[in-house]
């Protein structure tokens, strides 16, 4: 027996030390791997992430401060902290150690503060008045700076774009020049206090744009990709340069529109141009913008208040989409990971006939959509009369795609406009497969389409309401040649609430408001009779009737018969979110030790069984 009890014990102390040793070994050698059980892959970096870190020559530096104040007094923020802290390192891992990470907790008055507000950083308020820092800072071996100056929570499904984006940065000095050639102030809004649209500050991030402005006799060399936004009235020289760009192998992304709510918006004087096009280059590349016709589609169609008879009206707006998944092609690199894009007053495209050519659709309507006038949106829309015009077209339309495959010049004869190229110079046809994106509308760039600005850590940000901005980054990498940003995607928050509690409390909620209704009503009854009742027939306040008693009395107990309902109301809730909560520990904490506890047993019940077997055996 003895025996036995030591025995006992030193299988104790020897699982113990195992138990130690596997953990050890396991936080060492197996740090790199995960298992990411979450529903939208919170944890999991997307392709293109993986594709840039494992390819990086660079070494970066990031530098996460976060105040410990700022950690103590916003628990929130405190979790958020540490959902950065692991995505910094899954970064750091996916490297092979090129992404270093720094952990800095800025205390008021000391070096790292100063460092801190060096870089960039913007202090986050406190009730104590006492400044705090939640953003990164990164650096590279060549003392590059790029900073993220707050990481607001709001963006959180943005997170691994925020991250990607400042180590593309970075990593690679030497960005792609894009050229932009704009009739809409990209670069310098006058309506917002001459600041750039997001579109263009984000490409500026990941490429070297360069803004085109006048004539365009001729592309630089240097010059990678092209973008072409709302080209009102484009010089011959201009299209002519263009035209040899696409044909020497450049790529385009262009954005045309049948009318323009933001050119619209920034017209000096009323009554101008709002429509663009850039014939005959799109008919060369196989493509057509329907004239004088935007895309109408109630199963996209956002929703707007409108004025009616003296009051507003919620109503569907059919020009303004908010194109859902099923209208982004899951196929396509450049849409694939999108979620909705939002658009206004989007006209629509269709292949030339006998093109060389491949359309391929990335935005796309349903098949509820009809074409609307373009009239019909400009200057002083209806939408209740365009909702109530109402046909359905039965074919979707496409409002933005992909051209692709050998292509000939749009000039064969004489150069219009008197514009002359040396022979040796010009192409009559595409060196190589053109590679150009065509959207049909310009205001799927304009801030006010996708964007809502709002106040958050004392700071003013620009919160995405929908995947715009990720749509052109993601079209510009494709065209650019690269696969590090064509996987990026907004995710969704990593704080999700409780469905089944929230629908519990809604429940609840109705029920009482419903009998908070009825309590309100009858009181209003039971004021009137005690007004009535105090009065008497006589005028006498001091003597009431026994059918009035019987009234008050009566009253009284209805009073008190409301109330308990609505306690056992407030009861009820309690106690089925208190039950499911209980259900919710039960499974969460007692499921693994119940689980290893029947794996105990089982493996006891097998032991057992053989001892028998082979002490049978024996005996036999």
């Amino acid at each position: 027996m003895t025996d036995r009890r030591k025995l006992t014990l030193l299988g104790i102390a020897l699982a113990i030390v195992l138990f130690a040793a596997l953990n050890t070994w396991s936080s060492l050698s197996l740090r790199g791997y995960r298992l990411d059980l979450t529903e939208n892959r919170l944890f999991t970096l997307s392709q293109g992430t993986r594709s840039l870190l494992s390819g990086m020559e660079e070494p970066v530096t990031l530098r996460l401060y976060t105040s410990r104040s700022l950690r103590e007094a916003n628990p929130y923020l405190a979790t958020y902290a540490a959902r950065v802290e692991d995505a910094l390192q899954a970064y750091a891992e996916a490297s092979d150690g090129k992404v270093a990470v720094e952990l800095i907790d800025p205390e008021p008055f000391s070096p790292d503060e100063d460092r801190a507000v060096g870089f960039g950083l913007q202090s986050v308020g406190l009730e104590t008045g006492q400044p705090a820092y939640f953003g990164i800072a990164g650096t590279n071996s060549t003392d590059d700076i790029d900073v993220i100056p707050v990481l607001s929570p709001d963006r959180e499904r943005f997170l691994e774009y925020d991250l990607t984006r400042l180590v593309f940065n970075l990593a690679n000095p030497d960005k792609p020049v894009v050229g932009v050639i704009s009739d809409l102030p990209l670069a310098g809004d006058p309506l917002r206090e001459y600041r750039p649209w997001q579109v263009y500050t984000q490409l500026g991030q990941f490429f070297d744009v360069q803004l085109l402005g006048g004539d365009v006799p001729a592309i630089s060399p240097e010059t990678r990709l092209l973008l072409i936004v709302h080209p009102v009235e484009m010089r011959p020289e201009t299209l002519v340069a263009v035209d040899q760009f696409v044909m020497n192998g450049g790529k385009a992304m262009v954005f045309v529109d049948p009318h323009s709510e933001a050119g619209l918006a920034r017209q000096r004087q009323p009554g101008g141009k709002t429509t663009s096009d850039l014939e005959p280059l799109l008919t060369a590349w196989g493509v057509e913008l329907v004239k004088d016709q935007v895309v109408g589609d109630p199963a996209a169609a956002r929703q707007v208040q409108v004025p009616s008879n003296g009051r507003t009206q919620v109503m569907d707006y059919l020009a303004w989409l908010a194109l859902p998944p099923e209208s982004l092609s899951r196929t396509d690199p450049v849409t694939a990971d999108l979620t909705s894009v939002n658009l206004a007053s989007a006209g629509w495209l269709r292949g030339v006939e006998g093109a060389t050519t491949q359309l391929t659709p990335l935005l796309t309507s349903s098949a509820e959509a009809m074409a609307i006038p373009a009239d019909k949106v400009r200057l002083f829309p209806d939408p209740q009369a365009i909702l109530r015009d109402y046909q359905r077209g039965g074919v979707p339309m496409v409002m933005a795609a992909k051209v692709t495959g050998p292509a000939r010049s749009a000039y064969q004869g004489e150069l219009p406009g008197g514009v002359t190229l040396k022979p040796e110079e010009r192409l009559l046809e595409s060196k190589a497969p053109i590679d150009v994106i065509v959207v049909a509308d310009s205001d799927i760039l304009d801030d006010r389409t996708w964007l809502v600005t709002d106040q958050d850590l004392g700071h003013q940000v620009g919160i995405p309401v929908a995947d715009n901005g990720d749509f052109v980054a993601a079209g510009m990498d494709y065209l650019a040649g690269s696969s590090a940003l064509s996987g990026l995607r907004g995710r969704d928050v990593g704080l999700r609430p409780f469905q089944r509690v929230n629908d519990l409390r809604r429940t609840a909620e109705s029920q009482y408001r419903a009998k908070e209704q009825e309590l309100t009503e009858r009181l209003q009854t039971l004021q009137q009779k005690l007004a009535s009742a105090e009065v008497g027939e006589n005028g006498d306040a001091s003597l009431l009737s026994e059918a009035q008693e019987q009234d008050l009395e009566q009253a009284r107990e209805q009073l008190l018969l409301t109330r308990r309902e609505l306690r056992d109301v407030q009861h009820a809730l309690r106690r089925d979110i208190e039950t499911l909560r209980s259900r919710l520990e039960i499974i969460n904490i007692a499921a693994v030790p119940v689980l290893v506890a029947l794996v105990a047993v089982a493996m006891a019940l097998v032991r057992r069984a053989r001892f028998r077997r082979r002490h049978d055996a024996a005996a036999a």
